[in-house]
């Protein structure tokens, strides 16, 4: 028997995981469901398209082209390390950590992945600290809960500020209750990774650099969204057809994306029901937005079972936060 024969025999089965079956079956049930379906997958398309250029763009692209301006360098990390004090007693963070959880709840997601993803290819963050920051750092921005949920679909200004304030105060009170899992961490030395070490760059470059950047970044969101908008539209079409009850039909949906599933659940429901429904998909964010935030870290093996148990329990935390303020706010 020669080397190579041995080789071959000693060599080990590929086994087909878990993880690989129910992707391939998932993935031929949205083929086969947008067949079954394709004028109204096109239809779900368009929506998805309006939806990213009437409100995502202009509510995120902005953000999304300051920050990576902050990120290239490291005055406001400078400017900021005193003030984020409080807050990496609180999360055990250090100040770079905060700087990407401040961006994250007041720009929007995916923008405070990108923050944390930035700060640990440079060495600023642990690959356990960056997981942590993850899982509290994503939130919906104020534009798209003010004024595409709270103008647009519950006509007042007021409910869309309860809905982003429950979402930030959840935020907050997932990662002060995850931090006891996680070791007080002191801000770590600047270590360049040797992989993705860049050139020094004038104040024009970084500014184009940035504007490429988040034009990929918002480009990838969009994808995401359209995709997603058009997977729940053609579901809708077969849940129908069934006696599907109303709250399951807006789970699915907000499940798998947050502007399709607060569009169910105002169709569906009286303003009772509708709003902490809305709080709950706001605080969950959607698979769409999961998707985002995986996509971010690609290339990192981070570990998500944490990050999507802090979103479940973020989701939960809001809708409750939201039913309490109707109650005692009389909305």
């Amino acid at each position: 028997m020669t080397t190579e024969e041995r080789f071959v025999r000693c060599k080990p089965k590929n086994r087909i995981a878990y993880g690989q079956i129910l992707f391939g079956t998932f993935s031929l049930f949205c083929l086969l469901l947008l067949l079954k379906n394709a004028d109204v997958a096109v239809s779900s398309m368009k929506e998805g398209l309006l939806l990213c250029a009437g409100t995502v763009v202009p509510s995120l692209f902005p953000f999304m082209v300051l920050s990576e301006l902050i990120l290239s360098g490291n005055l406001l990390q400078r400017l900021l390390k005193k003030l984020t004090a409080p807050l990496q007693r609180i999360f055990h963070v250090s100040s770079a950590g905060c700087i990407a959880l401040l961006l994250g709840l007041l720009c929007g997601f995916p923008i405070g992945a990108r923050c944390a993803v930035n700060a640990y290819d440079k060495g600023l963050l642990s690959k356990e600290e960056t997981q942590h920051v993850l899982c509290f750092s994503g939130v919906p921005s104020s534009a798209f809960l003010i004024n595409a949920v709270g103008l647009s679909l519950f006509h007042s200004r007021k409910i869309g500020v309860l809905l982003w304030g429950s979402v930030l105060l959840s935020a907050l009170l997932v990662g002060a209750l995850f931090a006891w899992q996680t070791k007080k961490k002191e801000d770590l030395p600047y270590c360049e990774n040797p992989l993705l070490t860049e050139t020094a760059s004038g104040g024009a470059q970084l500014f184009t650099n940035a504007i490429s950047s988040a034009t990929r970044g918002i480009l990838l969101v969009c994808a995401y969204v359209v995709f997603f908008f058009t997977l729940a539209g053609a579901l809708n079409a077969i849940l129908q057809g069934f006696c599907i009850p109303p709250l399951l039909q807006a789970l699915t949906f907000g499940g798998l994306e947050l502007s399709a599933g607060v569009h169910q659940a105002t169709r569906l429901f009286d303003r009772s029901v509708a709003l902490p429904l809305c709080a709950f998909f706001a605080g969950w964010s959607g698979l769409s937005v999961h998707c985002q935030v995986m996509s971010v870290c690609e290339g990192r093996s981070f570990a998500f079972r944490k990050y999507f148990l802090a979103k479940l329990l973020q989701g939960f935390l809001c809708a409750l936060l939201c039913a309490f303020a109707m109650i005692f706010g009389k909305l």
